[in-house]
């Protein structure tokens, strides 16, 4: 009897637990189940294994309830009942999303709005178990195929206990757009207080941001316009403009909304006493193949007297490291209110304080934007940023230097510029929707040579006023030069000046009106004079044969020989004085009257430049031409300017009128590998210099500016409109006395024919027939000079 109780007391004991094995995986699906649902949460398990003292779940997929596009996956949950609460620690799995960032964030609100006031947890204040998570991935892209936005982060550890929540990733990284960032250890405590997380401490071994400008935008050709005719392009920039300005009315506004509402929202999460201390944080710019780096240096955000402070430190730890008293860092501080308060200043502030600082010690890298030599190159800020309290005004005062800068810039020159010394320093304000701007005080330094200017801008509608003046004070032309670096000087190397120059100058217009407001005046004080030229710059070298470099169709450069002597030149006396017409007709008016530079045209130029808001017209003389060709590149640079301007003087204190005008005529670009005018008339007209008619002579000075555009029809002979153009010249240069009445009569007879030595006489058209008229070169300053 006792063994078979034994045995049916074992038969049911076996039973029982087989049931109990057999019931308890589907128990706790549906406990998890439950759970999950209170949650928002519904979730599939793959295994169900007990432990000791809880349970294992393996492979659990979980999906939140009103958010399709995100996925959880989970590799390993084990659930331990003990006598401290209930701990869950997660080892493993991804988190996934797919999809425009907007509609993940929306369905996550979706999540979070759906779940019921009274989950469970959603109470506590910490106490009775614990949560542990590591080794989480997170994914998020917002398209499948060429994602323009994605988010990945890998080892992610969560651990939370008593109101304390841990959260860390061994690296993260976020790209939008043009902006990625790349996060390594990062560590985020978040603690409870009064019913919400807010953080506590915010940190990371290393921070790096990347971010791509917008591409500099290609200008479009300038497609000359006639005066008086309205395009439609002006149209459409007129309406850009009023569109634009509209666009700005409420800029300011929204920028320091949206500074006080990040701030705000900042304060809001953090914590009391919350530590926010980020070191090894790096930045990188790009804007097509040039990069700016910065850093490492140190974040920290913090509470200061009502305001949320951010301070970024580039290059503290690198000072530190090298343990010099010769650099200080450089602080970037940014304070923003966080209340209303009327005792605390309603104004954003940003502050530039430091240096002098290598700009190796910040983080840039030799050839970051055409820079090198960094580590020798240093810059001072004292400078302050405030938006005004109604978030319209921006004003800015203070000064910098960088010092013993070198930089690579086709713009700037054709040769590295290495030692430039630059200050600045500026007290300025300006509506941040462009309306009006002004400079109370505004200096650039570059060595000896200073730049004063004052002044303001206002925008109307589409119109813009300017009115202002600029100061350069009185200081030795030789200063002046010195204070230039070698690269600037480039071939002038070896130029000594004496004598000083100073400029003073006021500029007043409004674009609405340009012919009645439009007022350039200066006052120059000038004495420089070379007195000292490298021989290879010498006059005295052209007053024999010369050799020289000149560019062919394709823009290969050549050798050539030029200069009394040679094949091709011809003297000032064997030229048609109808020539020297031509040139004085189309290309420089004033050329007997200045000294190389037209003060009139480059008045008259920057009238019209504005008038198209392009640039449609230069103030180039026969002399600064004659500089280019016979010692400059075709480079376009501001060294090869200031070249150029020093050149063109050196050439006017040297040579007489007629010297110049011979060398010009001899040297300049006439087509395609034709050079000089004893070439120029063979090639066109199979003639001699001295053979050129009136005509002949003004269809060769026309196509100066563009000498590889022809204008000859089938035939030969010259276009109807390009006769009619140059018949325009010829009244042009009648009234201007450089023609007599017969010279006009005979010219206005005549055909131009290409390869003809004599031109074709014809009887004159009456007035008004033929092309229309087309304003000529200076003749009015209501039009630009542009030509059929």
């Amino acid at each position: 009897m006792g063994p078979k109780r034994w045995k049916v007391a074992a038969g049911v004991g076996g039973a029982l637990g087989f049931g109990l094995i057999v019931g308890f995986a589907p128990f706790v699906r549906h406990r998890a189940e439950q759970a999950a649902e209170a949650y928002g949460a519904s979730l599939a398990i793959e295994q169900v294994r007990p432990t000791w003292g809880g349970v294992s779940l393996k492979r659990v997929d979980v999906r939140l309830r009103g958010a399709p596009s995100i996925s959880i996956r989970l590799e390993e949950v084990d659930v331990a009942l003990g006598f401290s609460g209930r701990r869950v620690a997660m080892r493993g799995g991804t988190v996934s999303a797919v999809g425009p960032r907007e509609a993940i964030l929306h369905e996550l609100e979706t999540w979070r709005a759906g779940q019921p006031a009274g989950r469970p947890g959603t109470a506590s204040t910490g106490g009775g178990g614990s949560t542990e998570l590591e080794g989480l991935r997170l994914v998020w892209s917002d398209r499948a195929d060429a994602p323009s936005e994605r988010l990945s982060a890998d080892g992610v550890r969560l651990a939370r206990a008593e109101g304390r929540t841990a959260i860390s990733a061994r690296e993260a990284m976020l790209s939008l757009g043009r902006a990625a960032l790349a996060v390594r250890e990062g560590r985020l405590v978040l603690v409870r207080e009064q019913a919400r997380y807010r953080v506590s401490e915010l940190s990371a071994a290393a921070i790096d941001a990347e971010v791509a400008l917008p591409e500099v935008e290609r200008a479009a050709p300038a497609v000359p316009e006639r005066g008086g005719i309205t395009r439609p392009a002006q149209v459409q920039r007129a309406a850009q403009d009023v569109a634009g300005q509209e666009e700005g009315q409420n800029r300011g506004a929204a920028i320091r909304d949206a500074l006080l509402r990040t701030a705000r929202a900042i304060d809001l999460a953090l914590g009391e006493g919350a530590k926010v201390d980020v070191a090894g944080v790096t930045a990188r710019l790009k804007r097509d193949a040039d990069m700016l780096n910065l850093g490492p240096g140190s974040l920290a955000v913090r509470r200061e007297s009502g305001s949320l402070v951010v301070e970024l430190s580039p290059g503290e730890a690198a000072i530190g490291a090298v343990g010099t008293d010769a650099q200080q860092a450089l602080t970037f501080r940014l304070r923003v209110p966080l209340s209303d308060a009327k005792e605390i200043p309603q104004e954003i502030v940003a502050d530039v304080q430091g240096g002098p600082i290598w700009l190796s010690t910040l983080g840039v890298r030799e050839g970051d934007m055409g820079l090198f030599d960094v580590a020798r190159t240093s810059i001072v800020s004292r400078a302050r940023v405030v938006l005004s309290a109604d978030g319209q005004t921006l004003g800015i005062d203070g000064e910098g230097r960088l010092k013993n800068l070198s930089l690579r810039s086709p713009a700037l020159a054709d040769e590295p510029v290495a030692g430039l010394d630059l200050a600045w320093r500026a007290k300025a304000d300006g509506k941040l929707d462009g309306s009006k701007i002004t400079a109370e005080d505004a200096e650039v330094d570059l060595g000896a040579l200073r730049l004063i200017a004052r002044g303001e801008y206002e925008r109307a509608t589409a119109s813009h006023r300017v009115r202002g003046s600029f100061e350069v004070p009185l200081t030795a032309c030789q200063s002046m030069l010195d204070s230039a670096p070698r690269g600037v000087v480039g071939k002038l190397q070896g130029m000594r000046l004496a004598g000083s120059f100073g400029i003073e100058g006021k500029l007043r217009f409004d674009t609405a009106s340009l012919d009645r407001t439009f007022s350039l005046d200066w006052g120059i004080s000038n004495t420089c004079r070379v007195t000292e030229m490298p021989p290879e710059l010498s006059v005295d070298r052209f007053k024999r044969a010369f050799r020289r470099l000149v560019y062919g169709p394709g823009g290969q450069r050549v050798e050539t020989e030029s200069g009394p002597g040679t094949p091709e030149w011809v003297p000032y006396e064997d030229i048609s004085r109808f020539m020297e017409v031509a040139v004085l007709t189309t290309e420089d008016g004033g050329f007997h009257r200045h000294h190389g530079f037209d003060e009139q045209a480059i008045k008259n130029s920057i009238r019209e430049n504005l008038r198209k808001r392009r640039f449609v017209r230069g103030a180039s003389t026969v002399s600064m031409q004659l500089a280019k060709n016979l010692y400059l590149e075709r480079t376009k640079s501001v060294a090869r300017k200031l070249q150029e301007t020093l050149l063109t003087m050196y050439l006017e204190q040297e040579l007489t009128k007629e010297q110049i005008m011979e060398l010009y005529l001899n040297v300049v670009e006439f087509g395609p590998l034709v050079y000089g005018i004893g070439a120029a008339a063979r090639h066109y007209f199979n003639a001699s210099a001295a053979q050129l008619s009136l005509g002949q002579a003004l269809y060769i000075a026309s196509i100066l500016p563009n000498p590889k555009v022809q204008h000859f029809g089938p035939s030969g002979e010259v276009t109807p409109a390009w006769s009619g153009y140059l018949r325009k010249l010829m009244q042009i240069a009648h009234r201007r006395h450089r023609i007599s009445d017969e010279e006009l009569e005979k010219g206005l007879q005549e055909t131009v024919v290409r390869g003809s030595p004599a031109p074709h006489l014809a009887p004159r058209q009456p007035p008004g027939e033929g092309d229309e008229e087309r304003p000529g070169p200076d003749e009015a300053q209501d039009d630009v000079w542009t030509g059929p």
